[in-house]
């Protein structure tokens, strides 16, 4: 998780830009070549021309490693990066490690940015002396678009106390903020946030095949130690979700023991940082509202209804995830949120499987 590194400021000297902050825009490849124009493009687009764009070729065995060797050709502000496959985790952590910018931005190679994002971000982030500047995002379907604003009331600079509260906020919602308990989410991506170069370079990505998502334990590291961060208002980061009209898609067998390694990861820096009791029930509610993406991967389970059902009654009789949800406060929870969480406290896994059909039917509908 932690590294060894020393910090390595961004070189200035770019021919016509000799003031400005450089930022390293790290982008992933891997069996992308329909999509990857569009990412490349908007980033070599931006209004903010002081960049370095590492692409990470992550042994892909389709046309992206010719593609990545063609723009790297074109453009002398692109690095390219061949190397056997490790996974997202990995192809990130390799593109930090040759990075020179001042600042870093991750960018998902199916998705793309707006061309004045770049520019946005570090505008704010130098005049504030910044840590961190995120930006809201748009999830992208193929016939639909949903926006997530992250924060209402426009641009501004966090203090310092409203910063270092952030960190709490990616382990999860307590108090009012469990009104939109989806929101939580939306905060811990790696994508969507210009880093100070020296907040990242001496933290890892975790491998996903250990903890099943590794955006969130990264952030829980880096907002460790952010002192001030800023917000950008608009929407810049275009995140694209694919339709997925058969319900075995995606399922992921692994998914709880994966889960369950993570959180124990963010319990042990919860307890070697000296957190306060807010970041552990954060974490609680993080673990009981993650019931939903388990429920939803079952639905996605390719056996049958019973074995779904003896799955989820499983999970919901493991200590971790009982604690979770017995303690978890869904008196502010919209009703379709309670009447989940009231049927998972009462490990009534039958009627639980079936609930989850209609959300995953409704959200197929929804996007589709």
């Amino acid at each position: 998780m932690f590294r060894r590194g020393t910090i390595t400021r961004g070189a200035c000297f770019v021919a016509g830009y000799e003031m400005e902050s450089k930022v390293s825009v790290i982008v992933p490849v891997f069996r992308v070549e329909a999509y990857l124009p569009t990412c490349v493009d908007s980033i070599l687009g931006q209004t903010y021309r002081n960049i370095e764009l590492i692409l990470v070729d992550d042994g892909s065995d389709d046309g992206c490693p010719a593609m990545c060797d063609a723009y790297a050709a074109a453009d002398a502000r692109v690095r390219c990066i061949h190397k056997q496959n490790g996974g997202l985790s990995s192809a990130r952590n390799a593109g930090v490690e040759v990075a020179v910018g001042d600042y870093a931005v991750f960018v998902d190679s199916d998705d793309w940015l707006d061309t004045d994002a770049i520019r946005q971000a570090v505008a704010l982030a130098d005049d504030g002396r910044l840590d961190v500047v995120l930006w809201s995002y748009k999830s992208e379907y193929e016939e639909n678009s949903f926006p997530r604003i992250l924060f209402e009331g426009g641009t501004r600079a966090f203090d310092e106390n409203e910063s270092r509260a952030f960190c709490r906020r990616i382990l999860g919602p307590v108090g009012d903020e469990l009104t939109d308990p989806q929101k939580v989410f939306s905060y811990d991506t790696a994508w969507g946030k210009l880093y100070r170069m020296e907040m990242i370079r001496m933290v890892s990505f975790v491998d996903t095949k250990e903890i099943g998502t590794e955006d969130a334990l990264y952030n829980v590291c880096v907002f460790s130690r952010v002192r001030r961060l800023g917000y950008v208002s608009g929407v810049y980061y275009h995140y694209r979700k694919t339709n997925q009209g058969s319900l075995t898609a995606g399922y992921k067998r692994t998914l709880v023991a994966c889960w369950d390694r993570l959180y124990d990861r963010m319990y042990d820096f919860l307890m070697e940082t000296g957190a306060d009791e807010s970041y552990f029930r954060a974490l609680q509610n993080r673990i009981a509202l993650s019931l939903l993406g388990v429920g939803l991967n079952e639905v996605a389970n390719p056996d049958g209804f019973r074995r779904k059902s003896a799955n989820l009654r499983a999970v919901l009789g493991q200590e971790r995830w009982r604690t979770a949800v017995r303690q978890l406060d869904i008196s502010r929870f919209p009703l379709k949120w309670r009447v989940f969480y009231r049927l998972s406290k009462w490990r009534w896994a039958v009627l639980l499987t079936a609930l989850l059909y209609v959300v995953s039917g409704f959200r197929a509908r929804k996007i589709g």
